[in-house]
């Protein structure tokens, strides 16, 4: 050991310093999990800001100080960050009160140019919703 750490210019008790640390800090990661894991087992969908919260308690008895952004990096380091589902936006609406028009192109055979006319509406995802494009 002394020959590897010297080839990196550094001292035994360096190496050993870093160990040591390394492994507190993974064994507080186990204690983190697995009191997420039994919390997730009822709330399976709870957000990381949330869960600071509600398990400040079961972090003091086990006399472990846990911030948010810890708490973030742990969970993103094992894979347990919960996914927020996107909203989609509800294009249609059969169920209102204005006249429905029937669909008179329904059986006819296009022919020709400028015959028949159609449009779209596009919905487009913005910072504030939903921006609607004819």
């Amino acid at each position: 050991m002394t020959t590897i750490t010297h080839c990196f210019g550094l001292k035994r008790n360096a190496y050993y310093k870093h160990k040591n640390r390394a492994d507190k800090r993974l064994n507080l990661e186990l204690q983190i999990i697995n009191i997420v894991r039994k919390r997730r087992k009822s709330l399976p969908r709870e957000g990381v800001r949330k869960l600071v919260k509600s398990l400040n308690a079961d972090f003091n008895k086990a006399n472990i100080k846990v911030g948010r952004d810890t708490l973030f990096n742990v969970l993103r380091k094992n894979q347990m960050l919960t996914l927020r589902r996107k909203t989609s936006a509800r294009t249609t609406n059969s169920y209102h009160r204005f006249y429905k028009y029937n669909n008179i192109i329904k059986d006819l055979e296009v022919t020709r140019a400028n015959q028949v006319w159609v449009s779209d509406i596009t919905y487009i995802r913005t910072i504030k919703g939903f921006a609607t494009w004819l």
